[in-house]
């Protein structure tokens, strides 16, 4: 494959499995500007919410519960302790957040009367009940309560407005809590002991009536009488042996029925005693059963009037919290800090967004992309000429005082279209451009310019007659015969030529309006005009008209050995690049390559525009490091 054949080959791009470090470094320069403006929003909205934020403070206690909770038996009326289970912890910190808890808190720290509490002048009017629900709101959202994995450690985090609530409100939280839990133990135990007192009461009053009780059957059963049993006894014997002496005789038979009702009498007496002893038994046990629940109950209700002076806390706080000095929020270094990264990632964003919603032609990657052909090279944007009226005068600046970024850039082209030229005779360059404005008039007479300073003999033909910018540029006048006048031999070629005022070497043929385009003038062109102008000069400049305009382009590139698209840097749309070139193809003409146009040189290094820009870049850098 030739040289020519390389430079006017498409070029596959290649395959990119993702931005990359280049890819990355050009998207950050390219894109600079964008980013550096979303960073100082971001930043310059965080410092403004820093200075209306209102200040907090934050301040934090440590309650750690007892490894056992202590509670009233009721069978026992005792203290006993329980081991404190994930659920009872659980529980205790439902409680530290309840509404009843925090209603006892705002009553211990006297928050209805707290400025921080107090509602702002102007507010409606609120009744009793909706201020305490307001204030237990306020002072629910104003501390939290947690424990880090099966800790008995409760920690208790306060944040308000004032630094000295704060304080308050962690140490009220865990002094209030062990304050209740007293509280309740000791109310249990007064309940336990009001209940014992009233127990031994009702049972020493049972037991009093059971002995006065005891007593009267005692005497009216005569059981107080040890000795009336054996004289019973003894009676019955008297008696038993009386009746047993008459009791044969048919003439004491009167006396033996006395005698035998004696003892009928005194036999019932001892049966009576015997039952009443009996049933003196069953009183005295019930009422050494009595004597014994009394008896307990007194034993138990002393016990509990000793545990009420040693009741145990369930709690105890071994962090109390100190009225902070600084707020804890807004906390402005990690605030900035955290909007600078998130305004970097942001902006990173944007930049991303931006760069894809990009259609603009920037660099030789998006020339490349579009079109599959290289980039031959980036013309630096020139200055314009005038105190007043400044215009766009490219030759006059290549002759007068060139930049060198500018003279080399197009030196650089007609080098690469010099070696890859098809041939040996002379070259014949048509410029043309997508739309209007894309500079392509100036490409031709600058390339012209600076072919004509390196001493070739140049020939620039003017063929957008519509506009005429080659023409003016070159400083000549337009004509009014057309290339079909020309081509058909009604006019002479060589007197409509007209030598540059301003550069010797360089011929104009400006060509006027008259005519069609059509394949005929082509094909004539082709046979008669293009050999004398090989013949006469080194190289032929043809500037056409915009290739998506007018088709004069598509049918012109006929004649031309190559054909160069030009672009506007930051102007030209990718899409119009790729619609033109398509059109080209279409035509079956040979695009050598694209030239960006009007590069801005101080920002070029962002978007990588040229081989000339970067190794200027390379050496300044190099330069810098020496």
């Amino acid at each position: 494959m030739t040289v020519s054949e390389r430079l006017i080959a498409p070029v596959q791009e290649p395959a990119s499995g993702g931005l990359g470090l280049d890819g990355l470094g050009l998207l950050l320069r390219r894109r600079a500007r964008v980013m550096l403006l979303v960073i100082f929003a971001v930043v310059a909205a965080a410092a403004a919410y820093l200075q209306t934020a209102e200040e907090r403070f934050r301040a934090r206690a440590t309650l750690v519960l007892t490894l056992s909770e202590t509670r009233v038996n009721r069978t026992a009326v005792e203290l006993e302790s329980f081991e404190l289970s994930r659920a009872i912890v659980e529980t205790e910190l439902d409680v530290l957040r309840s509404r009843q808890f925090a209603g006892a808190l705002a009553e211990a720290l006297s928050l209805a009367e707290h400025p921080a509490f107090v509602p702002e002048p102007g507010a409606p009017a609120m009744g009793e009940g909706e201020r305490s629900a307001a204030i237990i709101d306020k002072l629910l959202a104003s501390y939290s309560v947690f424990r880090s994995g099966e800790s008995l450690a409760i920690e208790i985090v306060a944040e308000t407005v004032d630094a000295e609530l704060a304080a308050a409100i962690a140490n009220g939280v865990a002094r209030t809590y062990i304050d209740l839990n007293a509280r309740r133990q000791r109310d249990e135990i007064e309940h336990s002991i009001a209940f014992l007192e009233q127990r031994v009461e009702t049972l020493l009053r049972e037991l009093n009536q059971a002995e006065i009780e005891l007593a009267d059957f005692i005497r009216e059963n005569d059981l107080d009488d040890a000795d009336m049993v054996t004289t019973m006894h003894a009676e019955e014997s008297r008696l038993s042996a009386i009746l047993t002496v008459i009791g044969s005789s048919p003439s004491e038979r009167a006396e033996a029925a006395a005698v035998s009702a004696d003892l009928a009498a005194v036999q019932e007496r001892l049966r009576n005693h015997t039952r009443a002893e009996l049933a003196l038994l069953r009183r005295e046990w019930s009422m050494d059963v009595l004597r014994s629940r009394y008896q307990f109950s007194v034993e138990r209700l002393n016990d509990m009037e000793m545990q009420l002076d040693f009741v145990a806390q369930s709690a105890r706080q071994v962090t109390v919290a100190e009225v902070p000095v600084g707020p804890s929020s807004p906390n402005r270094e990690v605030t900035l800090g955290l909007s600078l990264v998130a305004a970097a990632a942001l902006a990173f964003v944007a930049a991303l967004i931006a760069d894809t919603f990009n259609r603009r032609t920037w660099s030789e990657e998006d020339t490349l992309r579009v079109t599959g052909l290289r980039n031959l090279g980036g013309i630096p944007r020139l200055r314009r000429r005038g105190l007043f009226f400044r215009s766009h005068a490219p030759l006059r600046t290549l002759v007068d005082r060139p930049p060198p970024a500018f003279a080399e850039a197009l030196r650089g082209i007609l080098t690469l279209l010099a070696n890859s030229s098809r041939g040996d005779g002379p070259k014949v360059l048509m410029v043309t451009s997508s739309l209007p404005n894309e500079g392509k008039s100036t490409v031709a007479v600058s390339l012209a310019a600076s072919a004509a300073l390196d001493g070739l003999s140049v020939l620039l033909v003017d063929l957008d007659a519509h506009r005429g910018g080659a023409t003016a540029f070159a400083g000549a006048k337009a004509q009014q015969i057309s290339l079909e006048e020309l081509a058909d031999g009604e006019a002479a070629p060589d007197g409509l030529r007209v030598p540059s005022p301003v550069l010797r070497g360089l011929d104009v043929l400006s060509l006027g309006v008259r005519g069609r385009m059509n394949p005929h003038v082509v094909r004539a062109a082709q046979a008669r005009l293009m050999p004398l102008w090989r013949d006469t000069y080194d190289l032929v400049v043809i500037d056409t008209p915009p290739v998506l305009v007018l088709d004069d382009a598509c049918r012109v590139g006929q004649l031309a050995d190559q054909v160069l698209i030009v672009a506007r840097w930051g102007r030209t749309s990718t899409d119009i690049l790729r619609e033109a070139y398509e059109r080209l193809a279409r035509n079956g003409i040979e695009v050598a390559g694209t030239v960006l146009n009007d590069v801005d040189a101080r920002t070029s290094h962002r978007y990588r525009t040229g081989a000339y820009f970067a190794a200027k870049a390379r050496r300044g850098r190099i330069r810098a490091r020496a």
